[in-house]
């Protein structure tokens, strides 16, 4: 039988949550860990079942299994040092920007945001990894199979700022995608309502001209072949896989987007979606880039789609204002 000790909650740590108390207190220990730990009563406040979110009182006593927590290991004894190395590396490869109240990221494609089943690496866990008692919180969400940048506030005052500057429109994001085949037009204004898909077993959205909600996306084509163009694109709402949807309400796919593929005998062996999250703008801060991943570059530079993209961007401040 494992050790059992008691820790008295000091008045310093009143009204605290329990997890943060336990890390602050008694050594480190990975969230899942914890949590299984509370499930299965080998931590237990005043000799009852808690959760890792309950807030505690001064002179409450903790009982817990002292080999839990690491106090002298630089490592989180659910994480391997293989796992918490990959994560750091990743983090330090992503890194655009470093506020004091926010950081941007580099979402690479396949790596979904949030931990799930079937979801072994994602940013939920990364942040995890460069903190073990922070209040990240992310503000927007990519898709699994989008790249680019991803807003993460260090604080619930700057989420909630984030949040109402979504909103109330105060943040442009800009989008590369490289679609096919070519549209007719060289840009144009797309609406058309989007909800959950009646045909579909899976998540899936499509449009509709009565049902669902609102949606506009600009979509501006800065070069094209006979089979490809390259798109930039500006979601003004933000539904729920608005970009692909529109897309195909058009007559297009994205590239490597298997479940909107909208041809089905047009050939697509791309693994990873053309889809990349390019551009943000905010209030007090200048348009902020989150550079083409390789695939991206390479796909461009064999269909001859490649340009002087900062050219382009030099134009942004002039051409997207705030809606």
């Amino acid at each position: 039988m494992n050790k059992l000790e008691q820790f008295i909650i000091p008045e310093s740590e009143d009204q605290s949550r329990l997890d943060r108390c336990l890390r602050r207190n008694l050594g480190k220990i990975n969230q899942s860990l914890l949590e299984k730990s509370l499930r299965n009563k080998h931590i237990l406040l005043n000799g009852k079942k808690a959760k890792a979110s309950d807030k505690i009182e001064k002179n409450q006593v903790i009982t817990y299994e002292s080999s839990l927590f690491l106090k002298d290991k630089n490592v989180f004894s659910e994480i391997s040092k293989n796992k918490k190395s990959f994560y750091l590396d990743l983090y330090k490869k992503t890194l655009i920007k470093d506020n004091k109240n926010w950081i941007i990221l580099n979402k690479p494609n396949k790596i979904a945001v949030q931990g799930g089943t079937g979801q072994n690496k994602n940013i939920d866990e990364l942040l995890r990894s460069i903190s073990n008692d922070c209040q990240f919180k992310l503000v927007h969400r990519l898709d699994k199979e989008t790249s680019g940048i991803l807003v993460i506030s260090k604080n619930l005052k700057t989420a909630k700022t984030f949040h109402d500057l979504f909103k109330n429109k105060k943040i442009i994001k800009l989008y590369l995608a490289i679609i096919s085949p070519p549209p007719s037009k060289n840009d144009k204004y797309i609406t058309s309502n989007i909800e959950k898909s009646s045909f579909s077993n899976v998540r899936k959205m499509t449009t509709s001209d009565i049902k669902g909600k609102f949606a506009k996306t600009y979509i501006k084509i800065l070069a094209k072949n006979s089979k490809y163009a390259l798109a930039l694109l500006y979601p003004i709402t933000g539904r729920t896989h608005q970009l692909r949807v529109h897309m195909n309400y058009i007559g297009c796919s994205i590239i490597g987007d298997k479940k909107y593929k909208l041809n089905e005998n047009f050939r697509d062996n791309e693994n990873f979606l053309k889809l990349h999250s390019y551009v943000i703008k905010f209030p007090n801060q200048d348009f902020i880039k989150a550079p083409l991943p390789e695939h991206f570059i390479n796909f461009m530079k064999e269909n001859k789609l490649d340009i002087n993209l900062e050219k382009i961007e030099k134009n942004f401040e002039k051409e997207f204002k705030y809606e």
